[in-house]
């Protein structure tokens, strides 16, 4: 059963830097707010972009980077647009959101949340409840378009998954997997998913991509042990798959089919399209070496990282490609790669959540959150420093005490 509710958002708090504020309520608009009104259009103007950071932000002097009970801890999200605190959800079964960073998302100016609890999923937007339906989902993506709520989510218990528009089923599988994140195409959405039929021994994958209502099957060459990765570019269904007699991965687009460039004693233990281009990103397997990330521009390898370094947060639009990789064991400086140049990341910062980097207008944006093992200047209190926004080499830093989750750029 779907159950729909709209109803007022009443703000409160942070009034000491501006914040819009009617009493008694529980979520805030700050004076970075294009939700509060102005009708201006907020911090960016006529015509101009916004960059926004969401950072999960606990109590002043509270060790989140240490203390192993931080997710009982009561905390925010905090939302900041060009630098400028916007928004402020509190975060708990209370209200029904999380700190986790797959679970709330910016689309456009607003934030979005979604929520498990014992029985159903429950999806916000800032804070407030746009609908819930029975069954616990993972949602996997979210798009909104044309006033509707898009949503991809997996079952927590792994009986499946759904598509559906504010709440409404649009398609539905009790077994097997999605793929890939929504992607617009001309009359709605496409996506690929795996359907399992049958059980143990005997059971068979089955692979389909859906595309504005319609449903087709992939034809996947008889000969391939394991597909790793599905999507739909450019009107034609790719494919990432090991197979039978070929030690490395091979992409097929449409009739076509190449071998992944791979280093000699050299395996890929694991694969995906980079959404957005035909951009690979895998993790790579050497006897006697930790596992490392590799790119690649369809077949040809761009990039084999060193040992140890691990892609966290990835971004690719056309030939545009853009990652940040933590060292191993935080021992070292992490890196941020931007479209083929290699840099090092500052001193005493890591990356955090999946969606962490972005560009824009030939500006990379990236989310970094403080070391506290680091031995950078840090804050005498928490003994870690703020977290920033890198745009560009430039450091923006934010004042919450948490990490950054979620960059993006509208």
């Amino acid at each position: 059963m779907l159950l729909m509710m709209i109803f007022a958002v009443v703000s409160c708090g942070l009034e000491q830097i501006g914040g819009v504020t009617d009493g008694g309520g529980e979520v805030w608009f700050g004076p970075g707010s294009i939700a509060a009104g102005n009708g201006s259009g907020g911090v960016s103007g006529a015509g101009k972009k916004v960059w926004y950071a969401v950072g999960v932000d606990y109590p002043d002097g509270y060790d989140w980077q240490s203390d192993g009970e931080k997710g009982t801890v009561r905390c925010s999200l905090v939302v900041f647009a060009n630098g400028m605190p916007m928004m402020k959800v509190p975060v708990g079964e209370t209200y029904e959101a999380s700190a986790d960073p797959d679970m709330h998302r910016m689309i456009g100016d607003d934030l979005y949340t979604d929520y498990s609890s014992e029985s159903e999923t429950v999806i916000k937007r800032n804070g407030e409840l746009l609908f819930r339906y029975e069954g616990r989902e993972m949602i996997v993506d979210m798009e909104v378009d044309g006033g509707y709520v898009y949503t991809l989510g997996q079952q927590r218990d792994g009986s499946g998954f759904a598509f559906r528009r504010n709440g409404e089923v649009l398609l539905e599988r009790t077994t097997g997997y999605v793929f890939s994140d929504l992607t617009r195409c001309e009359d709605g959405f496409d996506f690929a998913f795996c359907e399992v039929i049958g059980s143990g021994k005997e059971a068979v994958e089955r692979y389909y991509s859906y595309c504005s209502g319609d449903v087709s099957q992939v034809a996947v060459r008889e000969d391939v042990r394991k597909v790793w990765d599905i999507m739909i570019h450019e009107g034609k269904v790719c494919y990432l798959a090991t197979m039978v007699g070929i030690s490395s991965v091979v992409l097929v687009t449409g009739d076509e089919m190449d071998i992944l460039e791979l280093p000699a004693v050299s395996e890929v233990v694991s694969c995906r399209f980079v959404r957005g281009s035909m951009m690979i990103e895998g993790v790579i397997s050497q006897k006697g070496k930790a596992l490392f990330s590799g790119l690649w521009n369809g077949k040809d390898m761009v990039k084999m990282f060193s040992p140890g370094y691990l892609v966290t947060s990835i971004y690719g639009s056309g030939d545009n490609l853009c990652c940040v990789l933590n060292s191993p064991g935080m021992l070292a400086d992490g890196i941020i790669y931007r479209c083929g140049e290699q840099l090092a990341m500052p001193d005493g910062y890591r990356s955090m959540g999946g969606r962490s980097v972005v560009m824009s207008d030939g500006l990379l944006y990236v989310g970094l959150t403080s070391d506290c093992d680091s031995d950078a200047e840090s804050d005498s209190e928490t003994g870690s420093k703020e977290a920033a926004v890198w745009i560009e080499g430039e450091m923006k830093q934010l004042k919450i005490n948490g990490f950054i989750s979620h960059i993006s750029v509208y």
